[in-house]
């Protein structure tokens, strides 16, 4: 069975428990409005799925998934071309939702922030990357001092960047005036989580200690 058809079958399946009686009284609720309590903010790479992580159910995560988990900064922007998809999901989680949590997570063998650690691909002239500026929002993550480099090999850094584009990130939230407010009047928490594809081990950030912890 190829990929697709896979796809296909794996839906089946899934209909099949969906419309069961034990899900029906869910459907009542859940099938006019949605209302979850978390935000999540999660790379698209492939590997790492939040709702497979942490085991949640239709309607406990709304998600935002793109290259590298990065959030951008607040920025209301003057020209009607441009678009932003990661801050119009940012609006609706806080002004018509009011989750209580915003996660970003990422992950260790992140594609867009080891594009970081590279030097500039070769491009042809006429090509036009979007990875690239996206990618720039987080690139002071991968600038490291001489004495760091000294100390820490390519794979360290590698996993520091990753780290550090979630603190990115992080801050980038709070230039929301939305979230600065919700995060005053204490009906909002933002945490930054980092999982280790080959371990499966989750470390989420300690805001006090400004390290990375893992939740045991």
């Amino acid at each position: 069975m190829d990929a697709y058809n896979q796809l296909i079958s794996g839906y089946r399946e899934f209909r099949t428990h969906y419309l069961k009686d034990e899900n029906q009284e869910w459907l009542k609720v859940s099938g006019k409005k949605q209302d979850p309590k978390v935000m999540m903010v999660a790379c698209s790479d492939s590997r790492v799925h939040p709702a497979i992580l942490t085991r949640s159910s239709l309607g406990e995560l709304f998600m935002v998934r793109n290259v590298a988990n990065v959030v951008p900064p607040f920025d209301e922007g003057s020209d009607d071309s441009e678009y932003h998809g990661t801050s119009a999901a940012i609006e609706y989680a806080i002004k018509h939702l009011q989750v209580e949590h915003i996660i970003v997570m990422g992950h260790s063998g992140c594609g867009g922030i080891g594009s970081l650690m590279m030097p500039p691909a070769k491009e042809k002239a006429e090509e036009y990357s979007f990875i690239r500026p996206w990618m720039n929002i987080v690139k002071a993550a991968s600038e490291f001092t001489e004495e760091e480099k000294a100390v820490m090999n390519e794979t360290s850094r590698i996993s520091v960047c990753e780290k550090r584009a979630i603190l990115i990130s992080l801050d980038n939230l709070v230039t929301f005036p939305w979230i600065k407010e919700a995060i005053k009047l204490g009906i909002l928490q933002l945490h930054g989580w980092y999982f280790d594809i080959k371990s499966g081990n989750l470390s989420e950030y300690n805001w006090q200690e400004k390290i990375f912890e893992e939740i045991s």
